[in-house]
């Protein structure tokens, strides 16, 4: 079983309000990287 095999049956084994709190944290991780990569582009002049 791959890592992603793995992750993906631990989620799916997740309780309702686990699940619910590692989802907010993984939106949050999402929009901090959507963040930096803004900030890069714009550092690069690519905006």
């Amino acid at each position: 079983m791959s890592n992603l095999e793995q992750i993906e049956a631990a989620i799916l084994s997740l309780p309702s309000n686990e699940f619910e709190k590692l989802k907010q944290w993984f939106f949050d991780l999402d929009d901090e990287r959507w963040d930096e990569q803004l900030e890069q582009d714009i550092a690069d002049g690519k905006l």
